[in-house]
């Protein structure tokens, strides 16, 4: 790798690196010394070292906010419309006001926890504050891979870890209920609160389906898309993971789902119209054309369990099929299939508590094969009758 060394004047010298081509054009890296000529060639010899280890940003560095701008354009047709949206209020409300001029040779570990601080003493939860750290971490980390930085300054920043919360599930006694109820005055919402409970599914990956979605002869759901809906426009995309998967329909399941298309073809006999050729599933149109939205099932099921005197929310009912499944001895690779986790580190983190619960009785097992059975001594109706003298101290 060559270098040059120009003279200024007066003690100033400018290194130039020649750094490789890109799209046709040199790419080098240039910087000012001040110093003896000997010094300045001590300190270009460094500088060639430093690029050819990839230890120096090549290139137009920029802000923070314009590498996040950058960014998001980036990945922007790799996530979801919600997502985005999300990101992006993160960004204008906080991110961009406190950090967004800086630029990101100067930004340090040291400006990003201030920053951690500052959110955390303003209100934000641990969770809250680590999200933010999670998205200037990743774009910082394109800004590494792009050659903008030699190394990612998040990496050396200390969030606070996100505190450890319990998924809470209702019980099977309260989801039983919750079927048998909705199915009194709102067959879609019954069919909605059974899928979610036993395939775990998202509420817009239950607002995605359509009956191509199922196969009878194989007996599976084939969970492939989800609707989302952002500043009142529905879109219908990838799941959460960008991977659709199989899930396997029990019998029960599977007379549940016949039961509700025999209602949607009998609800549009009644009105007059035909099906669409691939209606969706959870509809309310007498066509099948418009599908119920992720918001407005978990207000009707809200008002459901209030009605029922149920302290639940729609998302437990994905924690139910994880937590019921594991309970049942699933392992946890298949559970995490069936929820969608890309990664069963996920299913690991999020359900620990089931998977200690687990664990007791893996443990009582394996104690009963290997030691025998704990002797508990004599049952009360098995012990030994009192003495004449105990009777009579009684007496």
């Amino acid at each position: 790798m060559k270098g040059s060394l120009q003279e200024l004047g007066d003690g100033h010298w400018r290194l130039r690196v020649f750094a490789g081509r890109e799209a046709g054009k040199v790419r080098q890296v240039s910087r000012n010394f001040k110093g003896t000529k000997r010094q300045a060639e001590s300190a270009l010899a460094k500088l060639v070292a430093d690029v050819e280890r990839q230890q120096v940003a090549i290139g137009h560095v920029g802000t923070l906010a314009e590498l996040i701008e950058r960014w998001l354009d980036d990945i922007a047709p790799h996530r979801s419309a919600y997502t985005i949206r999300e990101y992006r209020r993160i960004i204008t409300n906080t991110i961009r006001p406190a950090l967004g001029g800086l630029r990101l040779d100067k930004l340090s570990g040291r400006h990003l926890d201030d920053f951690y601080r500052k959110l955390h003493q303003g209100g934000l939860s641990s969770s809250s504050v680590h999200q933010h750290h999670s998205v200037i971490h990743a774009s910082l980390a394109r800004a590494v891979k792009w050659g903008l930085l030699p190394s990612n300054p998040a990496d050396r920043a200390t969030p606070p870890r996100p505190a450890r919360s319990t998924a809470s599930a209702p019980a099977v006694a309260a989801v039983q209920l919750l079927v048998v109820e909705a199915e009194k005055t709102d067959p879609v919402l019954a069919i909605a609160i059974a899928l979610a409970a036993i395939t775990g599914a998202r509420r817009g990956e239950l607002c995605g389906l359509r009956w191509s979605d199922v196969d009878w002869s194989r007996r599976t759901l084939t969970i492939a898309r989800s609707l989302t809906v952002v500043d009142k426009q529905v879109t219908e995309g990838p799941t959460k993971t960008h991977q659709r998967r199989d899930i396997a329909v029990d019998e029960a399941l599977g007379a549940f789902l016949a039961r509700r298309r025999a209602e949607q073809e009998r609800y549009a006999e009644a009105v007059g119209v035909a099906l669409l050729d691939d209606p969706f599933i959870l509809s309310r149109s007498a066509d099948g054309s418009e599908p119920c939205l992720p918001d407005g099932l978990t207000h009707k099921y809200q008002r459901l369990a209030a009605r029922l005197g149920l302290s639940t929310h729609f998302h437990e009912l994905r924690h139910f099929a994880a937590t019921t499944a594991i309970a049942g001895g699933a392992d946890v690779r298949t559970v995490a299939g069936r929820l969608g986790h890309a990664d069963p580190s996920v299913t690991l983190r999020v359900y620990a508590h089931a998977l200690e619960a687990r664990d007791r009785e893996l443990a009582g097992m394996l104690g009963s094969a290997v030691l025998g059975p704990v002797d508990r001594g004599p049952k009360p109706d098995e012990a030994d009758p009192p003495a004449p003298a105990e009777l009579e101290s009684a007496g």
